[in-house]
């Protein structure tokens, strides 16, 4: 892998309007072995007074991409997941995931839990997440809140929030502070280094109108290939396809109906703002349905907003992706 520590400038999103405001090369490669940048920049949201769900539309360079030479368990059962001479030094991905590119895990973000010089030890089973020999890999480090809003982004400082949901559905709010240029939790601790995995909802709160502006630190790449999200029963799942702001999407867009279980798991839309609920629509397998049984594929959703996904069992969901035209 050549170095690429400037990022270069690239042309837009297809026939997309203009809507990556300000799009330019801000981003710098974190590791002197990165991957290609692709597509880079910022982008800027209105964010309604009150609470609205969105979804960040921007993921970190991709640091390395090869096929793995083998995959085995560890003494716990963990994946380990060796590389030829892939460049790295040991312990150099500490807030990073690693991320498969074909089988049943494809697109989904694996954490990793250590690694050495060649070998990456992942959060998860090798038959877990499908994990074989020759299986293409990609690693980023993940998105976290000092990474996509560095400068706080126009949050008013001490007021607005970003509140972050885990596994469990625990919710815990953060504030930017400008004592410390940081964001920080509600007793003041230093939570720059929160994640937002790939995919992932979160639910801003702000006191009035305000324009908000994502990308501005070491997350600001267009993620082209697939995701998988991993949901949960009993817990608010917030989660949406990881596209920068365009034009409104749809339900039928958002790529995830198929990993539904039919006429079971479903979908609710929320008004951004007052975060009521809008819509339940559940899965046939192939589309979306409402209430009278009515296909719901076409039902318009904000773009760059989330939904709240209701599921019986854990499972992975998969979104779609970008799609990047010269």
């Amino acid at each position: 892998m050549k170095a690429n520590n400037t990022a270069k400038p690239r042309r837009g999103l297809g026939r997309q309007p203009a809507w990556l405001l300000g799009l330019f090369s801000i981003c710098l490669s974190v590791l002197g072995h990165a991957a290609t940048s692709g597509v880079v920049g910022f982008y800027q949201v209105q964010i309604p007074q009150g609470n609205s769900l969105w979804v960040p539309g921007l993921v970190g360079l991709t640091l390395y991409e090869g096929a793995a030479a083998t995959v085995s368990a560890d003494v716990d059962g963990k994946a380990l997941v060796t590389f030829s001479s892939p460049g790295w030094t040991g312990g150099e991905f500490t807030k990073h995931y690693a991320e498969p590119q074909s089988g049943t895990g494809s697109g989904l973000a694996i954490d990793i839990l250590s690694n050495t010089t060649d070998t990456l030890k992942l959060n998860s089973t090798p038959a877990a997440a499908g994990l074989a020999n020759g299986m293409v890999f990609i690693v980023r480090k993940h998105a976290t809140l000092a990474g996509l809003l560095p400068d706080g982004g126009g949050f008013q400082p001490f007021a607005d929030t970003i509140s972050v949901f885990n596994t469990s559905g625990q919710q815990t709010n953060y504030f930017y502070s400008t004592v410390g240029s940081n964001w920080i939790n509600t007793i003041g601790q230093d939570s720059g280094g929160v994640v937002i995995r790939p995919g992932q909802g979160i639910v801003i709160q702000v006191s009035t109108v305000r324009t908000v502006t994502l990308g501005k630190g070491e997350i600001c790449h267009v993620k082209t290939t697939p995701t998988k999200v991993s949901v949960n029963p009993g817990v608010p799942n917030l989660l949406g396809p990881i596209i920068p702001l365009g034009g409104n999407t749809t339900l039928g867009s958002l790529g995830m109906v198929g990993s539904l279980q039919a006429f079971n798991d479903s979908v609710l839309t929320v008004s951004q703002g007052s975060l009521t609920l809008t819509g339940t629509y559940l899965s046939t397998g192939s589309a979306f349905i409402n209430g009278q049984g009515q296909n719901s594929n076409n039902v318009a959703l904000p773009s760059g907003s989330g939904v709240v996904v209701n599921v019986n069992a854990a499972k992975n969901i998969t979104l779609s992706p970008v799609t990047v035209s010269p």
